[in-house]
């Protein structure tokens, strides 16, 4: 008997989907197929996308409209399930790989007329870990886009006079409405989408995914974390700085050398072959030996409870992590490291690179300063 070919399944739009971005490198807004047959990549998209489609994808994938799907393999309708049953029936197919986000209740109705679904244990694309190089000038982007917006926040900080315990900048009180608005507009007039940027003044900063509110606050650190996406091609910047307009405390400038210092042995050990858990483990025990403790199971975690870093591309978290588990890093992987420390009595501090992974070290993407004080 002759085995079946492979046989793999994407359905989703090319903005929500980053493994259907990566495979067919082109946006199209309304979800669509994309399946591949024993190494034949193909898509079937609406009329609407056909001309546009063959043109992008002319070396990635064959194009197909919903016309065409019907002629060439019976489907009934261009319902996403008529063409997935027409496909599998003329091609001979009865399991097709998925990914991790395909819709459940289509996985059911495919299920229940004798075709099978299935997820494997590791990502649909792996080699989305490894970058290629014009994926890395992609995320130098990103970079760039999160640093123009860094840039922007330093500025008005700059600008900003302290009255109080307060901030104000043209002649109104400065919040982190108005700060995290200015960041996220001078990233759209770079061509850059930035979504839930955090600006964490004072005790919002030790909550490391509160995205803050109310005043800026004078002589308190404020957590600024700017994670933009690069509209043209999808792939994301990161960044985070710590920053003081006024007087920080001595626990504040205590908690900055920790965490600088932190970041620096972090890149400085990150190279092609080393475990995560390796560099991990080092940094946090940095922080650790300058007297400050971590305990992430009390009703409000304290110290650093969260991982040294991610990696970066068509999503903001994705592979490889950086943080207890076991895996080495491999050249081209590109990832954050960003120690932090987080305590309710004064808020947070956080500083993020990112860094692309080589031989025998690492590259760092990002250029813009590291202060304290502003």
């Amino acid at each position: 008997m002759t085995p079946a070919p492979r046989a793999r399944l994407l359905y989703g739009d090319s903005q929500h989907c980053p493994d259907i971005l990566y495979a067919t490198g082109h946006h199209i807004p309304d979800p669509f197929l994309w399946f591949e047959i024993a190494g034949d990549a193909a898509v079937i998209v609406s009329p609407l996308e056909v001309s546009r489609a063959r043109e992008a994808l002319s070396s990635r994938a064959e194009v197909i409209g919903f016309e065409d799907a019907r002629e060439r393999y019976g489907a009934k309708s261009s319902s996403v399930y008529d063409q997935i049953f027409a496909i599998s029936c003329h091609c001979g197919i009865r399991a097709w790989q998925v990914g991790a986000d395909f819709p459940l209740a289509l996985a059911r109705r495919l299920e229940h007329n004798g075709i099978c679904v299935w997820t494997a244990d590791d990502a649909f694309f792996p080699e989305r870990a490894v970058k290629t190089a014009q994926e890395v000038e992609h995320l130098r982007e990103g970079v760039e886009l999160a640093e123009t917006g860094m840039y922007a926040a330093f500025e008005i900080l700059g600008e900003a006079t302290v009255e109080g315990d307060f901030l104000n900048w043209q002649q109104q009180r400065l919040t982190a409405d108005i700060l995290r608005g200015e960041i996220n507009a001078a990233i759209a007039r770079k061509g850059g989408l930035a979504n839930h940027t955090i600006v964490a003044p004072g005790r919002y900063g030790a909550d490391p995914h509160s995205e803050g509110a109310g005043p800026i606050l004078a002589n308190h650190p404020t957590v600024i974390d700017i994670f933009p996406r690069v509209v043209r091609t999808g792939y994301f910047g990161d960044l985070t700085r710590t920053v003081v307009k006024g007087t920080p405390s001595d626990i504040v400038c205590r908690a900055y050398d920790s965490v600088h210092k932190s970041r620096a042995l972090g890149i400085s050990m990150i190279k092609d072959g080393v475990l995560a858990s390796n560099v991990h483990e080092s940094v946090a025990q940095s922080m650790e030996d300058d007297g400050f403790e971590t305990d992430a199971k009390s009703a409000t975690p304290h110290g650093f409870f969260h991982g040294t870093g991610h990696g970066l591309g068509l999503e903001i978290h994705e592979a490889p992590r950086v943080g207890r588990n076991k895996s080495p890093l491999q050249a081209g992987n590109v990832v954050t490291v960003e120690p932090g420390l987080y305590y309710p009595e004064w808020g947070g501090m956080r500083l993020e690179d990112v860094v692309v992974i080589e031989p025998d070290g690492c590259a760092n993407l990002t250029t813009v300063r590291t202060e304290l004080v502003i």
